[in-house]
């Protein structure tokens, strides 16, 4: 996969330190007033809006009490101005349950001048993701 100039390659980052379990570098990434959407309220544990750095560290610590990522692929890392849209695919499965998780996803990163993320929205299968978290 090639990803583009600065902002992308950020990116990039932030999605091979997910996969080493870097949460600090995905933090350190992010400005102090960023909004942090994941679409699936109330139905998905870590859905919701989050506000700010510690309030992002909620959201991966529900993540990490819900859900096992077998597998987290970006496919496409795409970069127009400030704008990120990075594309891929999941796998995994929903501790409780134990129901397997598949979806394709779209996560879209808006940076500052300064190169701090000040918008995160994450989009991916929501109806499969509540049935195997059994709701």
């Amino acid at each position: 996969m090639e990803t583009l100039v600065r902002y992308g390659q950020t990116v990039n980052k932030i999605y091979d330190a997910f996969s080493k379990g870097d949460i600090p570098f995905i933090i350190s990434t992010l400005h102090r007033d960023v909004i942090w959407e994941v679409m699936g309220e109330p139905d998905i544990p870590f859905a919701g809006i989050y506000h700010g750095p510690d309030d992002v560290k909620l959201f991966f610590k529900r993540l990490a009490d819900s859900t096992n990522f077998k597998e987290m692929v970006p496919e496409h890392i795409l970069e127009n101005g400030n704008l990120v849209i990075a594309t891929g695919y999941l796998k995994g499965s929903a501790l409780k349950t134990q129901k397997l998780l598949a979806s394709i996803w779209s996560m879209i990163y808006e940076f500052n001048d300064d190169g701090k993320i000040v918008h995160f929205r994450d989009c991916y299968d929501t109806l499969a993701f509540s049935k195997a978290y059994g709701k």
